[in-house]
């Protein structure tokens, strides 16, 4: 019997654009960013990454790209178009070459540090593991450091890998990817981190 599409049954929580997957780390969340969930509204790549990349101003996808977390990066597959390092064309793309049918947006893990040390050596660590394990499956990865606590939130400092969800080749984006863009995602990134950093899904 074919699994249900679970995506199609719950709404994403308030305040999220995507239903995480339940289990793992617990400083993990992860989950896949739908053009639409259920009688959602329709969602965009680039939408769901400018969000992350500017918290809480509502800024406009139309307008400059202008980057307000505390760190950001683009990290690119070695054979991708030089062009995608910017934020923006690399969504523009994207939606782009998206075809009509099309699920699968942006996958989403957040990984939090409750108490980091030095806040430059999370973040090294956290972009050496997403070029290493995520760019050499041909993902893009688009990586936004947030701190907080400089808002006035008590939420611990975390990092956002979004990858949208087809590989990216030189000609553009190619095949989908799962089923790493789905649940089983969430155990895959789990087995690849307690390899590259064990102390993260030990702690």
């Amino acid at each position: 019997m074919a699994r249900a599409n679970i995506h199609a049954k719950r709404p994403a929580p308030k305040g999220l654009d995507f239903v995480p997957v339940e289990g793992g780390p617990d400083r993990l969340t992860f989950g896949v960013v739908r053009r639409q969930i259920g009688n959602g509204p329709t969602q965009t790549a680039g939408e769901t990454i400018l969000r992350r990349l500017c918290p809480g101003m509502g800024a406009s996808v139309s307008e400059p790209w202008k980057p307000s977390c505390y760190r950001w990066d683009v990290l690119l597959p070695p054979n991708a178009p030089d062009a995608c390092a910017d934020p923006k064309q690399l969504c523009d793309l994207y939606e782009a070459q998206a075809f009509d049918t099309i699920k699968d947006l942006v996958i989403m893990a957040t990984l939090r540090f409750p108490d980091p040390d030095r806040l430059h050596q999370t973040w090294e660590q956290v972009r050496a593991f997403a070029f290493e394990r995520l760019c050499q499956r041909n993902l893009a990865v688009v990586a936004a450091q947030h701190l907080p606590v400089l808002t006035g939130s008590t939420n611990p400092p975390h990092v956002h890998l979004m990858m949208p969800a087809r590989k990216l080749r030189t000609y553009g984006f190619g095949g989908l990817v799962r089923p790493f863009a789905s649940d089983q995602g969430k155990q895959i990134l789990a087995d690849e981190l307690a390899q590259f950093m064990p102390g993260f899904v030990d702690a």
